[in-house]
This record gives C-alpha cells, sequence and structure tokens, in this order.
C-alpha cells in the first residue's frame, strides 16, 4: 500500500537541511594591530673630565692650563738643567732680549731693595758639562763650574707674598729652609746676602721673581 506525507512534512524537512547550512557557515572577524608609537631614547650627556691642573714634568717647572710655572723643588741642591740651557742647570745664562724673561735663573744678588733684587746672571755647570766648560776656559773644575763673564745686571722684582729659602751658617744642613720672602735677606746666612758672593736661583713668573733660593758652594 503506497503511503504519501502531507506537504507540510516535506516544507518542515526542507527548512532543517536549510538551518544546518546557516549553522555552518564560519563567521571571519578582522584583527587590527593597534598603531605603535616609537618614543626616541633619552640620550645623557656625557661630561669629560677635565685635564689635570698640573703636571710635573721636570724639577724647577709644572706645566699649567696657562703655560709653565717655574717653582722649587727641593729634590737636589740645584735645578735640573731645562730645555734649551746649553746644559747649564735652571734655563741657562743667555737669555733672549734685554730684561731677564720667565724661567730658573742662577747669579748673584748683588743688592736688595723696594721691592726687588740686583741680579748678576751667571752660569752654573756640574758634572761632565762642568768639566767640559771648565776646559774651555782654561779652568779646573770639581764638582760644579760657574762662569760669570757677563757684567750686565738685572733689577727683578720680588713677589713680596713669595718665598724665599735661606741657608743657616749655624746648621750642618746646606738644604734652604723656606722663609717669607719678606723675611730675606737673613743675617747670619751662609753667605752674606745681598753681595757678590750671594748666590741665589731666581724663579721668575710674569716678570716677578715668586721663589728664590740661596746656593750652597762648598
Amino acid at each position: 500500500m503506497r503511503r504519501s506525507f502531507p506537504a507540510v512534512v516535506v516544507l518542515l524537512v526542507l527548512a532543517a537541511a536549510c538551518g544546518d547550512d546557516a549553522a555552518d557557515t564560519t563567521s571571519t572577524t578582522s584583527t587590527v594591530p593597534p598603531p605603535t608609537t616609537t618614543v626616541a631614547p633619552t640620550t645623557v650627556p656625557t661630561t669629560t673630565p677635565p685635564p689635570p691642573i698640573t703636571t710635573t714634568t721636570v724639577e724647577g717647572t709644572t706645566t699649567t692650563a696657562a703655560g709653565v710655572l717655574y717653582s722649587v723643588a727641593l729634590n737636589g741642591l740645584f735645578p735640573d738643567p731645562l730645555p734649551g740651557s746649553d746644559q747649564a742647570h735652571g734655563s741657562g745664562c743667555a737669555p733672549p732680549g734685554d730684561g731677564l724673561p720667565d724661567g730658573v735663573w742662577f747669579g748673584f744678588a748683588e743688592g736688595a731693595d723696594d721691592g726687588a733684587v740686583t741680579f748678576d746672571l751667571a752660569c752654573f755647570w756640574t758634572g761632565a758639562a762642568a768639566q767640559a766648560e771648565a776646559a774651555a776656559d782654561g779652568e779646573e773644575a770639581f764638582d760644579f763650574y760657574i762662569r760669570n763673564i757677563n757684567p750686565k745686571t738685572f733689577a727683578v722684582p720680588l713677589d713680596l707674598g713669595g718665598t724665599a729659602y735661606w741657608i743657616d751658617a749655624a746648621g750642618s744642613d746646606p738644604t734652604p729652609k723656606p722663609i717669607a720672602m719678606t723675611a730675606w735677606p737673613v743675617g747670619g746666612g751662609y753667605t752674606p746676602c745681598p753681595g757678590e758672593f750671594c748666590a741665589v736661583w731666581l724663579f721668575v713668573n710674569e716678570g716677578v721673581a715668586t721663589e728664590l733660593v740661596e746656593q750652597y758652594l762648598p
């Protein structure tokens, strides 16, 4: 016997089939990443430390930001020879020009008055250089040799706030002792100062003797 289904049933089956197809449809959502903000790194300025203010080069000189400072370094009985001195100790004995330029100069303090010293420049050598210079003059050198043939003298201002170094005749130590510049000359020293035998070193800076050192001569 043939059975027939009502049209209503057929419609319900088709509707169910369509519902299943709709359920299988996948919805795709596009995700857009947020905008990226680039922050520039903070640059911290670097500070370069300044160079040392002073650097000792040779005895008697110190290099500074302003140039060369001539100062006492009592590591021996006299300053080392400086560049251009022709092996004489200090700055030599042949300065250019008429005045006494900045440097370390050996000579004799013949007078001292009104804050200045009358200075007779001379040459001072030791060791092999002393032997050679003495031989050139027909003389004999021992531990040192002094040549003083230039009659010219210099009036050199003294720094009244500076330092003088004197040799006490009463002591057995020939090392010069520091005193205020205003206290020099001192009576009773190893040699009468000032005077033609008052051997000294002048440390001249900007035209002024900032330090004065008596030289021991045995």
